[in-house]
């Protein structure tokens, strides 16, 4: 009666000790250092050139011009926009460059240089100069890991980095540690940044140069639908638009075609446009988890866009719900960043042990002091939906580390068949999947929301295909499809008749920020008052 017990007692034992050895066996493998996880660039002697400075005060564009003069560069963006501009900058100024991301890539013949969101670094290939854009970005939970990376392992003489005054310090300890040489380029603003002590009326106070800041696209057109109405042309950006589209909306603001942009804080992100006054027209956003306040160096960020040099002597920053918070984020001193966020280390999937497993161990890992470890909740969550194949390890990273949203159920499913098909090597062709896909029509019911949601699809594809079935044709039968919906995407918005909130019950239009579905005569009416 007594073995069972025992025999479980056993059992446990057995597997506490395998548990143990394998922590044991992860944290052996990172090292006390973190630099010393990129051993190519630690054999090189490098040097940082620092751009420190807050917005709009031509910390990039200095970058780059030393980028242009090199013989082989890369410049690594946060956004695919900015690497897109980058792309096309350093084209028109006869510097061939390639345009290279997860979700797209334009080979220029004969480029020596190459245009890049971050994820998309190559630290074993070397290049003369690297610019890396954006660097406070290197405390974010979500993607700092890519900007570590970066900085630790890029190899590359000469690195310039671009950063806000907050990661002055922060760069320059991770820099000391890699026992590399920097330098520290300060920049001033160009332009004064004053803000509105009056409140914004919306949408009688909206002028010309305008970028109207909201967080959500639904707010976004609904905005823009309002003024539309008054016959206020605007321009529209926010992260679901394919990145094409946004340069196309970002031109039409530019060059004079629109009057006003509506925009989410995608426009912080070092996008060059004129602005002349931003106004928020919210000040707490959904970051994923929930709703919150933003931070003091998010307003800095948005708002320091406002000004642009050459076309207005100063910004202006305003606010249209009366949170006047506002203007003390913008009075205050940046608080330094204190701590570098670390990415799931590829060296682990040399142990032997699942990917979920060693996930589960990475987690347990107190991190080194100054560093906090990047958020790893959806590739958990994926590695457990897999678990039960038992794939070669690289082949489950490589499907792991493939960005999409995993709450969009179409894009689970694809990501999810192709694994399965790949891993019981069942033939398939990501060619005739994309050739199925009938692209909406312009005019279909809800056709913008159905081209975004085949544009992330045809996304989705591309990444699956370059890593899995990088065959020309198919990845040219892509980039056609993209193509085509963002033209039709753009054909939509060039009419200017966004459609805004209505009352569910009448079709009453309904102010931007409404906060319920019906209008209050039909609800009254409903309810017999």
């Amino acid at each position: 009666m007594q073995r069972r017990p025992e025999k479980k007692k056993k059992k446990d034992t057995r597997e506490r000790k395998k548990d143990q050895a394998l922590l044991r066996m992860v944290l052996t493998e990172i090292p006390e250092r973190y630099v010393d996880l990129y051993p190519l660039a630690r054999r090189m002697k490098r040097r940082f050139v620092l751009h420190i400075g807050p917005t709009n005060s031509g910390k990039t564009y200095t970058a780059i011009e030393d980028l242009m003069q090199a013989e082989t560069g890369i410049y690594l963006a946060p956004l695919r926009l900015l690497a897109y501009e980058q792309y096309e900058k350093m084209n028109r100024a006869d510097c061939p460059c390639s345009l290279v991301t997860g979700e797209e890539q334009y080979i220029i013949e004969d480029a020596r240089h190459q245009s890049s969101t971050i994820e998309m670094l190559d630290i074993t290939r070397q290049y003369d100069v690297a610019v890396i854009d954006e660097a406070q970005m290197i405390a974010d939970m979500e993607r700092g890991g890519a900007w570590a990376a970066a900085v630790m392992g890029v190899l590359a003489p000469v690195v310039h980095v671009c950063a806000a005054l907050e990661a002055e310090a922060l760069l320059i300890r991770i820099i000391e540690d890699c026992g590399d040489e920097y330098e520290v380029v300060r920049h001033e603003r160009m332009t004064p940044l004053v803000f509105e002590k009056k409140m914004v009326h919306f949408p009688k106070d909206v002028r010309a140069g305008d970028a109207l800041i909201v967080f959500s696209r639904r707010n976004v057109h609904a905005v823009a639908a309002q003024l539309q109405r008054r016959k206020v042309k605007c321009s529209i950006i926010y992260g679901a638009l394919p990145y094409d589209v946004r340069h196309r909306q970002a031109e039409m603001f530019a060059g004079g075609e629109t009057e006003v942009v509506v925009a989410t804080d995608a426009i912080g992100m070092g996008m060059n446009l004129p602005i002349r006054r931003v106004v928020l027209m919210e000040t707490a956003k959904y970051d994923g988890r929930h709703v919150r306040s933003l931070k003091n160096e998010e307003v800095r960020q948005i708002t320091g866009r406002a000004g642009r040099y050459g076309i207005y002597n100063t910004g202006y920053a305003a606010v249209a719900n009366g949170d006047f918070r506002v203007r003390e984020a913008l009075a205050e001193e940046p608080t330094p960043l204190n701590c570098a966020v670390i990415g799931f280390p590829e060296s682990l999937l040399s142990i032997d042990a699942t990917m979920v497993e060693l996930i589960g161990k990475w987690t347990q890992v107190v991190p080194a002091e100054g560093w906090e470890k990047e958020s790893i909740e959806q590739m958990l969550r994926l590695a457990e939906m897999v678990s039960k194949y038992h794939a070669p390890k690289k082949l489950e990273y490589d499907f792991l580390t493939i960005p999409f949203d995993d709450d969009e159920e179409v894009l689970l499913d694809i990501w999810y068949r192709t694994f399965v098909m790949e891993v019981r090597e069942i033939p398939y062709s990501i060619r005739e999947e994309v050739s199925s896909i009938a692209i909406a029509r312009v005019g279909d019911h809800d056709s913008i929301g159905t081209l975004e949601r085949q544009h992330r699809i045809l996304d989705l594809y591309f990444n699956l295909a370059r890593k899995f079935q990088p065959e020309q044709e198919t990845l040219d039968l892509i980039m056609e499809k993209k193509r085509i919906c963002s033209e039709r995407i753009m054909k939509i918005l060039e009419k200017q008749k966004l459609s805004g909130k209505k009352c569910r019950m009448c079709g009453r239009e309904l102010p931007w920020n409404y906060p319920y579905g019906v209008c209050e005569k039909c609800h009254y009416s409903a309810y017999g008052y």
